[in-house]
């Protein structure tokens, strides 16, 4: 209980690790309406695993327009679960998936070359954007590819 009062204080002073931590107590305890509220802020302060996990439960409460809501900040967090999710939701919504495109373009523009299971960076010379995460590089580009391929078979 203590450590539960500890976990509650630090989210209510705005510590967006606590704040899932205390959602996921939360929830456990059946409390889905507090545990929204804690994500809700993390969320807001642009903690990424708060988004995702608040649009997860909207959507399997069945509400969709505030789950896209989070899902899109996921997105603009660079969370790939979030897209795929949002394309699995509306894969012939234009708006969405340009939406996708440009939050990956948005970070992403640099040109990658895949050569025997590694991926070399051609574009940037950024120093966060030299060496890639090459599962995340990866990831982005089968998104990048689904949803192309999703437009090209509404056009």
């Amino acid at each position: 209980m203590i450590e539960t009062n500890l976990i509650k204080q630090w989210a209510e002073a705005g510590d967006p690790n606590a704040a899932i931590k205390l959602a996921e107590l939360y929830i456990n305890e059946g409390k889905v309406e507090d545990a929204k509220k804690f994500l809700s802020q993390a969320a807001e302060k642009n903690y990424r695993p708060a988004a995702i996990r608040l649009a997860k439960i909207l959507r399997e409460e069945g509400n969709l327009a505030e789950a896209v809501t989070f899902y899109k900040k996921a997105v603009e967090l660079d969370d790939v679960e979030a897209m795929d999710a949002l394309i699995e939701l509306y894969p012939d919504n234009e708006e969405i998936l340009n939406f996708i495109l440009a939050e990956i373009d948005k970070r992403y523009n640099d040109t990658y070359s895949m050569d025997a299971g590694r991926i070399f960076h051609l574009g940037s010379f950024r120093n966060e954007e030299y060496t890639p995460q090459y599962g995340e590089a990866i990831e982005r580009r089968r998104i990048m590819n689904k949803v192309l391929q999703l437009k090209a078979e509404e056009a």
